[in-house]
């Protein structure tokens, strides 16, 4: 099977396109690719297109676009990721795994228990990482549209913005709430709000119930944040996404 290739430009068949910088070194160095060799490219706006490398140079690499392909392995279940931003790894980890079990967005919020303080430079500088990581995360799982990743907020803002919206599921997880999955019948969406390390302060976690999410716990034992998204994801996705009727073709 072709490597898949993010590209931030609207493609189309029988173009062609010089990649320059990190997309062309990852081909070039990464991939080792040449001249006349395959790989699959998509642009995030739906379907991929076949492509053939034209040309290898030290200024980048020249690549075809043959016939597009209207594949696609998104979800029935749109769920929305707000996930309070954690230490390093821990929201790499997020960003990825959320990728690969298709939710269509990611919010990243701030909240009084949040260890990271995101300001200045740093704040666009982890914004980029992050829409890197989803972007490697779809090229490497088979996504062709890379899910949102918004501009990190606090609690307060995201809050703010709600708008109400009965369709839409609403799930905050809270290891002392006796209401689980089991409850709700299926939805078309869902939004799913996780703590940081810390957990959610008493007062956000009473604010976010009175905006309309429902508490829920996730067993008996406590989980990391991490976990805790994660395994939150694939349990909404085996309930009422892909993960419950699966097909590949």
């Amino acid at each position: 099977m072709p490597s898949r290739l993010f590209v931030d430009d609207s493609l189309e068949s029988g173009m062609q396109l010089t990649l320059a910088g990190e997309p062309s070194h990852y081909v070039a160095r990464v991939l080792r690719l040449k001249t006349g060799d395959a790989l699959t490219l998509f642009d995030g706006r739906g379907g991929e297109f076949a492509a053939i490398v034209s040309a290898v140079s030290k200024t980048g690499v020249v690549v075809t676009t043959g016939e597009k392909s209207s594949r696609e392995c998104e979800s029935p279940l749109s769920i929305h990721l707000v996930q309070a931003v954690s230490r390093g790894e821990r929201m790499d980890f997020v960003m990825q795994k959320a990728t690969e079990l298709g939710v269509v967005r990611v919010t990243p919020v701030m909240t009084e228990f949040s260890v990271v303080k995101l300001d200045g430079s740093k704040r666009g500088k982890r914004i980029r990482h992050w829409r890197r990581i989803a972007q490697s995360a779809c090229e490497q799982s088979g996504r062709n549209r890379v899910p949102v990743v918004e501009e990190p907020c606090t609690f307060d803002e995201w809050l703010g913005s709600l708008v109400a919206d009965e369709k839409r599921l609403r799930l905050v997880l809270e290891p002392s709430a006796s209401t689980t999955l089991a409850t709700f019948e299926a939805r078309p969406s869902a939004d799913l709000l996780i703590g940081p390390e810390g957990g959610l302060s008493e007062r956000e976690l009473q604010q976010a119930c009175a905006a309309g999410f429902i508490a829920i716990g996730f067993g008996p034992r406590i989980l990391r944040t991490e976990t805790a998204a994660i395994a939150a994801i694939a349990a909404l996705q085996a309930r009422w996404g892909d993960l419950a009727r699966f097909d590949r073709a």
